[in-house]
Protein backbone atom coordinates (compact mmCIF):
# COMPACT_ATOMS: atom_id res chain seq x y z
CA UNK A 1 0.00 0.00 0.00
CA UNK A 2 2.66 2.57 1.33
CA UNK A 3 4.60 1.93 -1.79
CA UNK A 4 1.14 2.72 -4.14
CA UNK A 5 0.69 5.91 -1.76
CA UNK A 6 4.83 6.83 -2.76
CA UNK A 7 4.33 5.78 -6.63
CA UNK A 8 1.25 8.31 -6.60
CA UNK A 9 2.49 10.87 -5.08
CA UNK A 10 5.67 11.02 -7.32
CA UNK A 11 3.48 11.79 -10.27
CA UNK A 12 1.59 14.73 -8.09
CA UNK A 13 4.48 16.70 -7.73
CA UNK A 14 5.99 15.77 -11.57
CA UNK A 15 2.66 17.48 -12.61
CA UNK A 16 3.54 20.69 -11.77
CA UNK A 17 6.73 20.83 -13.37
CA UNK A 18 7.27 24.51 -13.26
CA UNK A 19 7.64 24.42 -9.35
CA UNK A 20 10.85 21.83 -10.21
CA UNK A 21 11.94 24.12 -12.89
CA UNK A 22 12.08 27.26 -10.30
CA UNK A 23 13.82 25.00 -7.84
CA UNK A 24 16.20 23.97 -9.99
CA UNK A 25 17.06 27.82 -12.15
CA UNK A 26 16.80 29.86 -9.44
CA UNK A 27 19.75 29.17 -7.05
CA UNK A 28 21.68 29.08 -10.74
CA UNK A 29 20.38 32.84 -11.34
CA UNK A 30 20.99 33.94 -7.48
CA UNK A 31 24.28 32.34 -7.07
CA UNK A 32 25.32 34.14 -10.60
CA UNK A 33 24.09 37.68 -9.38
CA UNK A 34 25.99 37.09 -6.01
CA UNK A 35 28.78 35.67 -6.72
CA UNK A 36 29.33 38.35 -9.38
CA UNK A 37 28.34 41.04 -6.71
CA UNK A 38 30.44 40.15 -3.81
CA UNK A 39 34.16 38.90 -6.19
CA UNK A 40 35.59 41.73 -4.41
CA UNK A 41 34.64 41.07 -1.12
CA UNK A 42 35.49 37.04 -1.25
CA UNK A 43 38.99 38.27 -2.76
CA UNK A 44 39.69 40.08 0.15
CA UNK A 45 39.44 37.28 2.36
CA UNK A 46 42.85 35.80 0.70
CA UNK A 47 45.66 35.39 2.53
CA UNK A 48 48.10 38.63 2.51
CA UNK A 49 51.53 38.13 1.88
CA UNK A 50 54.75 39.62 3.57
CA UNK A 51 54.39 43.16 4.29
CA UNK A 52 56.39 45.91 5.82
CA UNK A 53 55.29 48.28 8.74
CA UNK A 54 57.55 51.42 10.29
CA UNK A 55 58.26 51.72 14.26
CA UNK A 56 59.51 54.26 16.22
CA UNK A 57 60.22 54.11 20.02
CA UNK A 58 59.76 57.09 22.45
CA UNK A 59 62.87 57.83 24.28
CA UNK A 60 62.50 55.97 28.16
CA UNK A 61 60.38 53.74 26.97
CA UNK A 62 60.56 50.25 27.66
CA UNK A 63 59.54 48.37 24.44
CA UNK A 64 63.22 49.16 23.34
CA UNK A 65 64.31 46.14 25.35
CA UNK A 66 61.68 43.80 23.80
CA UNK A 67 61.15 45.41 20.25
CA UNK A 68 64.10 42.43 18.73
CA UNK A 69 62.05 40.02 20.18
CA UNK A 70 58.89 41.56 18.61
CA UNK A 71 60.86 42.06 15.34
CA UNK A 72 61.57 38.61 15.44
CA UNK A 73 57.74 37.50 16.35
CA UNK A 74 56.67 39.64 13.25
CA UNK A 75 59.00 38.22 10.83
CA UNK A 76 57.92 34.69 11.90
CA UNK A 77 53.94 35.98 10.96
CA UNK A 78 54.93 37.49 7.52
CA UNK A 79 55.85 41.33 9.28
CA UNK A 80 58.81 43.20 9.06
CA UNK A 81 59.28 45.84 10.80
CA UNK A 82 61.48 48.60 10.32
CA UNK A 83 62.39 51.73 12.22
CA UNK A 84 62.24 55.13 11.29
CA UNK A 85 63.02 57.90 13.89
CA UNK A 86 62.56 61.11 12.54
CA UNK A 87 59.05 61.78 10.72
CA UNK A 88 55.51 61.88 10.66
CA UNK A 89 53.81 58.84 10.50
CA UNK A 90 51.31 59.84 7.98
CA UNK A 91 54.48 61.10 5.28
CA UNK A 92 56.40 57.90 6.58
CA UNK A 93 53.73 55.82 5.25
CA UNK A 94 53.13 57.46 2.03
CA UNK A 95 56.80 58.00 1.01
CA UNK A 96 57.81 54.50 1.76
CA UNK A 97 54.93 51.93 0.78
CA UNK A 98 54.18 50.76 4.12
CA UNK A 99 51.04 49.18 5.27
CA UNK A 100 51.16 51.08 8.62
CA UNK A 101 53.43 52.57 11.65
CA UNK A 102 53.83 52.27 15.24
CA UNK A 103 54.46 54.52 17.85
CA UNK A 104 55.77 52.84 20.76
CA UNK A 105 55.40 55.33 24.03
CA UNK A 106 56.38 55.24 27.54
CA UNK A 107 53.40 52.05 28.18
CA UNK A 108 51.47 52.35 25.23
CA UNK A 109 51.44 52.43 21.65
CA UNK A 110 49.45 53.86 18.75
CA UNK A 111 49.01 52.18 15.31
CA UNK A 112 48.54 54.16 12.10
CA UNK A 113 47.38 51.90 8.91
CA UNK A 114 47.57 52.78 5.41
CA UNK A 115 44.17 53.23 3.47
CA UNK A 116 45.78 51.04 1.21
CA UNK A 117 46.59 48.03 3.02
CA UNK A 118 43.45 47.22 4.99
CA UNK A 119 43.59 43.76 5.29
CA UNK A 120 47.69 44.02 6.39
CA UNK A 121 46.60 46.70 8.78
CA UNK A 122 44.15 44.74 10.32
CA UNK A 123 47.14 41.90 10.69
CA UNK A 124 49.14 44.68 12.44
CA UNK A 125 46.80 45.50 14.54
CA UNK A 126 46.04 42.22 15.69
CA UNK A 127 49.41 40.79 15.58
CA UNK A 128 50.38 43.59 18.13
CA UNK A 129 47.15 43.42 20.45
CA UNK A 130 48.79 39.76 20.82
CA UNK A 131 52.28 40.57 22.00
CA UNK A 132 50.63 43.11 23.98
CA UNK A 133 48.44 40.71 25.77
CA UNK A 134 51.43 38.72 26.13
CA UNK A 135 53.23 41.35 28.00
CA UNK A 136 50.54 41.99 30.36
CA UNK A 137 49.35 38.06 30.75
CA UNK A 138 53.12 36.61 31.62
CA UNK A 139 54.32 40.05 33.16
CA UNK A 140 56.66 40.22 30.54
CA UNK A 141 57.12 44.12 30.52
CA UNK A 142 58.26 43.83 34.10
CA UNK A 143 60.74 41.44 32.46
CA UNK A 144 61.68 44.21 29.83
CA UNK A 145 63.28 46.24 33.14
CA UNK A 146 65.12 43.46 33.93
CA UNK A 147 67.08 42.21 31.17
CA UNK A 148 68.78 43.09 27.78
CA UNK A 149 66.76 40.22 25.62
CA UNK A 150 63.49 38.10 25.81
CA UNK A 151 61.69 35.77 24.30
CA UNK A 152 58.61 35.72 22.79
CA UNK A 153 56.13 32.56 22.19
CA UNK A 154 55.21 32.43 18.27
CA UNK A 155 51.75 30.58 17.01
CA UNK A 156 51.13 30.11 13.83
CA UNK A 157 47.32 29.07 14.51
CA UNK A 158 45.41 27.65 11.46
CA UNK A 159 43.57 29.99 8.92
CA UNK A 160 40.86 29.20 6.02
CA UNK A 161 42.49 29.63 2.70
CA UNK A 162 40.94 32.40 0.18
CA UNK A 163 37.52 31.47 -0.58
CA UNK A 164 36.39 31.71 -4.06
CA UNK A 165 32.56 34.09 -4.30
CA UNK A 166 31.57 31.69 -6.87
CA UNK A 167 32.52 28.35 -4.69
CA UNK A 168 31.12 29.90 -1.39
CA UNK A 169 27.45 31.15 -3.02
CA UNK A 170 27.42 27.96 -5.47
CA UNK A 171 27.26 26.32 -2.14
CA UNK A 172 25.15 28.17 0.30
CA UNK A 173 22.53 28.86 -2.16
CA UNK A 174 22.15 25.16 -2.52
CA UNK A 175 21.36 24.75 1.24
CA UNK A 176 19.29 27.48 1.31
CA UNK A 177 17.03 26.04 -1.62
CA UNK A 178 17.34 23.17 -0.27
CA UNK A 179 15.07 24.49 2.83
CA UNK A 180 12.78 25.14 0.20
CA UNK A 181 11.72 21.93 -1.15
CA UNK A 182 8.14 21.87 0.40
CA UNK A 183 7.18 23.95 -2.52
CA UNK A 184 7.60 20.56 -4.36
CA UNK A 185 4.95 18.81 -2.34
CA UNK A 186 2.10 21.48 -2.84
CA UNK A 187 0.30 19.57 -5.25
CA UNK A 188 0.28 16.93 -3.41
CA UNK A 189 -0.79 18.71 -0.29
CA UNK A 190 -3.37 20.26 -1.50
CA UNK A 191 -4.94 17.52 -3.84
CA UNK A 192 -4.80 15.17 -0.35
CA UNK A 193 -7.00 17.92 1.33
CA UNK A 194 -9.14 18.40 -1.57
CA UNK A 195 -10.04 15.32 -2.16
CA UNK A 196 -9.99 13.46 1.28
CA UNK A 197 -7.58 11.40 -0.16
CA UNK A 198 -5.65 10.59 4.06
CA UNK A 199 -9.72 9.95 5.27
CA UNK A 200 -10.09 7.06 2.47
CA UNK A 201 -6.96 5.27 3.16
CA UNK A 202 -7.61 5.83 7.01
CA UNK A 203 -10.52 3.03 6.70
CA UNK A 204 -7.71 0.36 5.35
CA UNK A 205 -5.68 0.64 8.05
CA UNK A 206 -2.61 2.84 7.33
CA UNK A 207 -0.58 3.76 10.03
CA UNK A 208 -0.07 7.71 10.76
CA UNK A 209 3.47 6.93 9.99
CA UNK A 210 3.44 4.78 6.93
CA UNK A 211 1.02 7.89 5.10
CA UNK A 212 3.96 10.42 6.32
CA UNK A 213 6.40 8.32 4.82
CA UNK A 214 4.82 8.34 1.58
CA UNK A 215 5.16 12.45 1.30
CA UNK A 216 8.14 12.76 3.04
CA UNK A 217 10.13 9.92 0.72
CA UNK A 218 9.20 11.73 -2.82
CA UNK A 219 9.33 15.06 -1.01
CA UNK A 220 13.08 14.29 -0.66
CA UNK A 221 13.64 12.40 -3.66
CA UNK A 222 12.43 15.13 -5.96
CA UNK A 223 14.34 17.79 -3.86
CA UNK A 224 17.18 15.81 -4.11
CA UNK A 225 17.03 14.75 -7.98
CA UNK A 226 16.15 18.77 -9.09
CA UNK A 227 19.25 19.66 -6.46
CA UNK A 228 21.68 17.18 -7.81
CA UNK A 229 21.01 18.71 -11.46
CA UNK A 230 21.35 22.58 -10.56
CA UNK A 231 24.44 21.40 -8.68
CA UNK A 232 25.95 19.83 -12.18
CA UNK A 233 24.59 23.02 -14.16
CA UNK A 234 26.75 25.05 -11.56
CA UNK A 235 29.76 23.25 -11.95
CA UNK A 236 29.24 23.38 -15.32
CA UNK A 237 28.73 27.36 -15.28
CA UNK A 238 30.66 28.58 -12.72
CA UNK A 239 33.48 26.12 -12.26
CA UNK A 240 32.60 25.58 -8.48
CA UNK A 241 34.31 23.28 -6.44
CA UNK A 242 32.95 21.08 -3.77
CA UNK A 243 35.95 19.30 -2.18
CA UNK A 244 34.95 15.24 -1.23
CA UNK A 245 32.16 14.88 -3.64
CA UNK A 246 31.08 12.00 -1.74
CA UNK A 247 30.76 13.69 2.14
CA UNK A 248 29.66 16.90 0.65
CA UNK A 249 26.71 14.89 -1.25
CA UNK A 250 26.28 13.24 1.95
CA UNK A 251 25.73 16.33 3.90
CA UNK A 252 23.30 18.09 1.17
CA UNK A 253 21.25 14.71 1.29
CA UNK A 254 20.94 14.66 5.08
CA UNK A 255 20.15 18.67 5.00
CA UNK A 256 17.30 17.55 2.45
CA UNK A 257 15.60 15.32 4.48
CA UNK A 258 16.04 17.46 7.60
CA UNK A 259 14.44 20.66 5.66
CA UNK A 260 11.55 18.05 4.12
CA UNK A 261 10.96 16.63 7.90
CA UNK A 262 10.67 20.23 9.12
CA UNK A 263 8.78 21.55 6.41
CA UNK A 264 5.89 18.11 6.64
CA UNK A 265 6.14 18.86 10.61
CA UNK A 266 4.68 22.65 10.42
CA UNK A 267 2.28 20.99 7.65
CA UNK A 268 0.72 18.52 10.26
CA UNK A 269 0.31 21.58 12.34
CA UNK A 270 -1.23 23.42 10.26
CA UNK A 271 -3.30 21.44 7.61
CA UNK A 272 -2.87 24.20 5.72
CA UNK A 273 -0.31 24.63 2.69
CA UNK A 274 -0.61 28.24 2.78
CA UNK A 275 0.23 28.62 6.03
CA UNK A 276 3.25 26.02 5.80
CA UNK A 277 4.59 27.72 3.06
CA UNK A 278 4.62 30.95 4.45
CA UNK A 279 5.97 29.36 7.77
CA UNK A 280 8.44 27.84 5.71
CA UNK A 281 10.39 30.64 4.10
CA UNK A 282 9.64 32.91 7.02
CA UNK A 283 11.85 30.23 9.28
CA UNK A 284 14.28 29.43 6.57
CA UNK A 285 14.76 33.56 5.91
CA UNK A 286 15.84 33.69 9.73
CA UNK A 287 18.03 30.54 9.80
CA UNK A 288 19.68 31.69 6.15
CA UNK A 289 20.26 35.37 8.02
CA UNK A 290 22.11 33.89 10.76
CA UNK A 291 23.52 30.91 8.70
CA UNK A 292 25.37 33.04 6.39
CA UNK A 293 23.44 32.73 3.58
CA UNK A 294 23.07 36.58 3.16
CA UNK A 295 25.84 37.83 5.23
CA UNK A 296 29.25 35.62 4.57
CA UNK A 297 29.42 33.73 8.04
CA UNK A 298 33.28 34.80 8.04
CA UNK A 299 32.48 38.57 8.15
CA UNK A 300 29.31 38.06 10.20
CA UNK A 301 28.78 40.45 13.25
CA UNK A 302 26.66 37.89 15.27
CA UNK A 303 28.14 35.49 17.87
CA UNK A 304 29.18 31.95 17.01
CA UNK A 305 26.90 30.99 19.88
CA UNK A 306 23.91 32.55 18.00
CA UNK A 307 24.97 31.34 14.42
CA UNK A 308 25.21 27.45 15.84
CA UNK A 309 21.83 27.87 16.67
CA UNK A 310 21.21 27.80 12.38
CA UNK A 311 21.27 24.51 10.83
CA UNK A 312 21.96 25.86 7.78
CA UNK A 313 25.24 27.08 9.97
CA UNK A 314 26.44 23.89 10.27
CA UNK A 315 25.90 22.87 6.59
CA UNK A 316 27.08 26.18 4.94
CA UNK A 317 30.34 26.04 7.23
CA UNK A 318 30.97 22.61 6.65
CA UNK A 319 30.55 22.02 2.93
CA UNK A 320 32.40 25.23 2.54
CA UNK A 321 35.21 24.30 4.66
CA UNK A 322 35.44 20.98 2.86
CA UNK A 323 35.28 22.73 -0.51
CA UNK A 324 38.62 25.02 0.22
CA UNK A 325 40.73 22.76 2.77
CA UNK A 326 39.05 19.30 2.11
CA UNK A 327 37.86 18.82 5.91
CA UNK A 328 35.97 21.00 8.22
CA UNK A 329 35.27 20.32 12.03
CA UNK A 330 31.51 20.87 11.51
CA UNK A 331 31.13 17.72 9.21
CA UNK A 332 29.70 15.60 12.50
CA UNK A 333 28.04 18.63 14.03
CA UNK A 334 25.77 19.15 10.62
CA UNK A 335 25.56 15.23 10.42
CA UNK A 336 23.87 15.18 14.50
CA UNK A 337 22.04 18.15 13.79
CA UNK A 338 20.26 17.18 10.90
CA UNK A 339 19.32 13.79 12.29
CA UNK A 340 18.02 14.98 15.07
CA UNK A 341 16.06 17.72 13.23
CA UNK A 342 14.76 14.49 10.77
CA UNK A 343 13.61 12.51 13.90
CA UNK A 344 12.18 15.24 16.09
CA UNK A 345 10.16 16.81 13.35
CA UNK A 346 9.56 13.55 12.26
CA UNK A 347 7.69 12.01 15.68
CA UNK A 348 6.10 15.82 16.32
CA UNK A 349 4.70 15.44 12.83
CA UNK A 350 3.21 11.83 13.72
CA UNK A 351 1.93 12.50 16.55
CA UNK A 352 0.02 15.63 15.39
CA UNK A 353 -2.08 13.62 12.82
CA UNK A 354 -2.62 11.03 15.64
CA UNK A 355 -4.18 13.71 17.96
CA UNK A 356 -5.97 15.16 14.96
CA UNK A 357 -7.76 11.70 14.35
CA UNK A 358 -8.79 10.70 17.56
CA UNK A 359 -10.06 14.32 17.68
CA UNK A 360 -12.32 13.95 14.67
CA UNK A 361 -12.98 10.58 15.72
Amino acid sequence: MIRYLIKNNFKLMFRNKWIIAVLVLAPVLVIAILSSAFFDLMKSYEEVDVFKAGYRIEEGSGFDVGIEAVKEAGKEGGITLLEYPEGEPEEIIKNNGLAGFVEFGQDNYTVYKSADFKMEGIMLEYFLSRIMKGYVDNGLYAKMQETERIELPVEKPEYMPAVDSADYYGIVYIVYFAWCGIICAANVLSSEKKYGIERRFQVTGVSSFKMYLSKWIPVVFVVSVGLAFTTVLTILLFDIHWGNAFISALLLLLTIMASSAFSLMLYYISRNIAITIIAVFTSVWFMGFFGGSFETYMYSVWSEQVKRLSPIYHADRALVEISCMGKSTYTQSCIIYMLVIVVICSVIAVTADGIRKRGRA
